[in-house]
């Protein structure tokens, strides 16, 4: 590994400096992109804890999509949590930031006929913990496979080659990201986040079986939309639905709900709903009287080091 990379890391069980990691090049994880992953978010609490956005959530859909592709993994939701916890203190104390960005990834390191769990590691990379901008966006000529290829609901490395390259080619053309349809032509999701989209003060997004993953952070602005009346319903949106849309937005972990301002050559309205939304979600992300509906696994300060402490008082006073 580059000992030049950035973040912080934990690799199958413990803290480690990134030249201290490698992958074999025969591996599957090499030759077959067999390797799962999640994003989480992780912020300091005001009493010095660590708290992971919905992160049972996001580790129950990691070994979901491990168990999908045959990868065993050894640990548990539990374990993954407190060792997401870890290294996200870790980042934290070394950059002085209150927010990271959370990657726990279950890669075959072995070759398939090999037997034995795979390894995980979790890597956690420090954020400004700014509100989120506006994006254009190209709408992609490449389409979401099918259930009965390599499904999309899995969040499988394999499955963001297409998202690279979709949008790649939305920012060769001038634009900052890129959605994408599904084999039937209607909408899927973005290059790397789900999508939301407004209609009359009705927001709608796809439902997973049309081609895109099941996104935590839609459970969560749906929640939000219940509780602020906002009409929230998972429906098929047709490429015309797109067009005549009220208003865009994205929606995922580091996305949070940023809003789409234009699509292809299309200017987008600002949407009053999706507005709403967003407003109140990052309310409630900066502990709002709606962060309860925010689900975090919380993991409070590590105790004094009172040994430490004491050795130093003993030292003063012999």
């Amino acid at each position: 590994m580059n000992d030049a990379q950035n973040g912080t890391v934990w690799a199958d069980g413990a803290l480690r400096p990134w030249s201290a990691l490698a992958v074999p090049l025969m591996s599957d994880a090499v030759l077959r992109s067999v390797a799962v992953f999640e994003g989480m978010r992780a912020d300091r609490a005001d009493d010095g804890g660590i708290r992971l956005l919905a992160g049972a959530a996001h580790a129950r859909r990691l070994l979901a999509s491990a168990r999908a592709l045959r990868l065993p993994v050894a640990y548990g939701t539990d374990e993954i949590l407190a060792a997401a916890a870890e290294v996200a203190r870790a980042e934290l104390d070394a950059t002085g930031a209150r927010t990271a960005y959370v990657r726990p990834m279950a890669l075959g390191a072995r070759l398939t006929a090999q037997a034995g769990p795979c390894s995980l590691t979790i890597a956690a990379f420090a954020q400004a913990d700014d509100s989120p901008g506006t994006v254009r966006a190209q709408l992609s000529a490449l389409r979401r496979p099918s259930p009965d290829a390599l499904p999309p609901q899995l969040k499988a490395v394999a499955n963001y080659q297409l998202s690279r390259l979709a949008r790649l080619a939305a920012q060769a053309a001038g634009y900052d990201d890129a959605i994408l349809l599904n084999a039937q032509g209607r909408l899927a999701e973005a290059a790397g986040a789900a999508v939301l989209v407004e209609h009359g003060g009705r927001v709608s997004t796809p439902p997973d079986w049309e081609g895109c993953l099941a996104s935590i952070t839609v459970d969560v602005v749906e929640r939000i939309a219940a509780h602020v009346g906002v009409p929230f319903r998972r429906e098929p949106v047709t490429t015309a639905a797109l067009a005549a849309a009220d208003g865009i937005a994205l929606a995922g972990t580091l996305a949070a709900l940023t809003e789409v301002t234009r699509l292809d050559d299309l200017t987008v309205p600002h949407g009053p709903a999706l507005a709403t939304l967003r407003r109140h979600y990052l309310d409630a992300l900066a502990g709002g009287p709606l962060a309860p509906l925010l689900e975090y696994a919380s993991f409070p300060p590590p105790e004094p080091d009172t040994t430490a402490a004491q050795t130093r008082s003993t030292t003063a006073h012999g």
